[in-house]
Formats: structure tokens, sequence, C-alpha cells
């Protein structure tokens, strides 16, 4: 069964859950409206206060270093990186490198054209992502990093070269009722732990959506992330990462669902078709790049990809998916603990899958 996205309601519910106020801060918070540049409202606002940015086309890279703070913007709020001398449209990240921001919100702007990140977050503890959209930035449209505790809801991110959506060494977020249209990745999960993504739309993309280890991070491994209830389909956008010492170049277009080297991964309720290469893949992170940093486990254990339907998959492999057969259903047989239940399928590889038991 196909979960529905979160209605209005429920998702005005856990952003107040995941940007929480105390009464202290909530008596004195203000409403501070844009009226030369954002960041000049961002500069006044103290910790509960709400930067309202106002409809019109702001050509400018703005930066969040104090707590609590949050972004807001009415109908027609455009963030347009064309012109500016930074890649990064919002930046949001405490003053120190070794401290913590606590607390930040955005909803309802639009961030396009950024040579970079159109929201880049680091070392942000408490965060919601709410309501708004991402046009061709050119590597992540959202990008936490180092960062706990976060809400990703109800976003639309589309024309980057790297990805959509992407939870970088991170930890206890939820990434709930998203689109990710035409980026090479819709929706990327490295390297992060205690993630669940649930609800979202990944459509053609060169790969749906990932969740992998890669070597010479800060975290070193992935774990603990569920994926329930997306709709990935027809993610066949050719890969345009040529790049050998980028992992991203090895893996093929037309891929839906791909699974690499982490462990007590949760694949169940996904709808995935109409892939080209692979509907659902589960594998070690290759020998070679393993070798890079000898903290990496590249194999995975102890998932389970359960109550899935994935059909119509694998009808035109990018050659990058060899040695491995196109499939609806493919793991390449390394890991202990992994295991297939209930999954409607044409083809999978190798057959019989292992079964779930207990």
């Amino acid at each position: 069964m196909i979960k529905a996205p979160l209605p209005k309601s429920a998702l005005a519910l856990a952003v107040a859950f995941a940007f929480p106020l105390s009464s202290a801060t909530t008596a004195q918070a203000r409403a501070i409206p844009v009226r030369s540049t954002i960041q000049a409202a961002v500069d006044a606002a103290g910790p509960g206060d709400v930067v309202l940015v106002p409809a019109r086309t702001f050509h400018e890279n703005v930066v969040v270093s104090r707590d609590g703070i949050a972004i807001v913007g009415l109908p027609g709020a455009v963030l347009d990186g064309r012109g500016t001398p930074g890649g990064i449209g919002i930046r949001v990240a405490p003053v120190s490198a070794v401290g913590t921001l606590h607390g930040f919100r955005l909803e309802g702007l639009r961030v396009e054209n950024y040579a970079r990140d159109g929201l880049l977050l680091r070392h942000v503890d408490g965060f919601a992502i709410v309501g708004s959209t991402f046009v061709d930035n050119d590597d992540y449209g959202v990008f936490p990093v180092l960062s706990s505790q976060g809400l990703i809801a109800a976003n639309q991110a589309s024309g980057s070269d790297d990805t959509g959506i992407y939870v970088g060494q991170s930890s206890d977020v939820t990434v709930t009722a998203n689109t990710a249209e035409r980026n090479t990745v819709g929706f990327d999960i490295e390297n992060s732990t205690r993630i669940r993504a649930a609800g979202n739309r990944a459509s053609e993309n060169s790969l749906g959506l990932i969740v992998q280890g890669a070597p010479g991070l800060t975290v070193p491994n992935a774990s603990d992330v569920v994926v329930s209830g997306n709709r990935i389909r027809s993610n066949n956008r050719p890969n345009p990462s040529t790049d050998p010492t980028d992992l991203l170049s090895r893996f093929p277009a037309g891929t839906g669902l791909l699974v690499v080297d982490a462990d007590r991964v949760t694949i169940a309720n996904n709808l995935v078709t109409g892939n080209e290469s692979v509907g659902i893949a589960l594998i070690s992170l290759p020998a070679d790049v393993a070798a890079l940093d000898p903290r990496i486990d590249p194999i995975p254990d102890d998932d389970h990809i359960t109550d899935n339907t994935a059909l119509d998959n694998g009808t035109d492999p990018d050659p990058r998916l060899a040695p491995f057969p196109p499939a609806d259903l493919l793991w390449d047989g390394t890991g202990t603990g992994n295991c297939w239940a209930g999954n409607t399928y044409a083809t999978a590889f190798p057959s019989p899958l292992s079964a779930c038991t207990g």
C-alpha cells in the first residue's frame, strides 16, 4: 500500500514539533519584513523571529549564523543566484566551525540558479525545510550535512547536476512528501543514520533514490534507514557524471532505488516502475573505492526489502549496470541478513532471492 503524502494539517504539526520554541522565546518573537535585502532582515532577527520575504526576486547570498531564525517566503518570493558572487543561496551554520546552530526553518521560498547549492545546512540541530522550491542549483537543491533532528517536507527540487535533496552525514531526519525531478539523483541519503524517507516522488532523474556509504567522510557509514511509501518511476535521464574519481559516475542511469553498503535499511511499500536499468538494487561498495577508507564497512548487512511493487524495470539498461543483468530486483550476493519478502515483480537476480524468516 502506497502511503499518501502528509496533509497540510499534519505538515504544520510536524513543523511545529521540528522547530520548537521556548515560551520565553515565543513571547519575544517578531515578524521582520524584508525591506531591502533578505540578509539585512536576517541580521536584524533574533531567536524565534520570522523573516518575511515578499513577492519579489532577490539576487543575493544569505548567511544565517544565529539560533532559532525562520525565513518564510510569501507567494512569489524568489531567491535567484544569477549575478551573485557566491555559489550558495542560503548557508545556515554556526559562526564557529566546531559549534552547533540550534533551530532553523525555511518555508515557502523559491531558490534557483546557484552555482553550488540552493540551501546548505552545516552543524544544525533542529531544522525544518517545508513547502519550498529549488530549481537549477548546480550541485544540490537541499543539502543538510553533519546536522540532526530535521524535517524536509513538501518541497520540490529539480535541475541539479548532482542531487535534488541530499542528506549527508546526518542523523534523525525525516524526508517526506517531496518531489524530485530532472536531477542526476533525486534523493541521496549518504553516510547518515536514523533517516526516514517516506511518501516522496522521484521521476525523470538519472537515479531516483540512493542510500549509500562513501569513503573519506567524517561519518564513515550509513545505517538504520527506512525508505517507505515512495513513488519512483521513469528515472532514465542520462547520467552526466564522467569523473572517474566521483562514485556517482559508476552508477547506471535508469536506476530506481539503490542501496550501497548500508546496514539495517528497510525498503518497504514503494512503487518502483519504468526505470530502464534496475528497479531496486542492493550492492556492496566497489572494492577499489572501499580501499580508499579503512574505516568503512563496504558490505550491506541486515537490509530488508519487503512489500514493494517493482515492475517494468530493466527494459533498456545503461552499460554501467554490467556485469549485472537488468531486473526489477537485484542483489550482488554480498552481505548477511539481507532478505526479500512480499514484493510484486517480474524479474529478479539472483532468483530466488533470500527470503525473510521470522
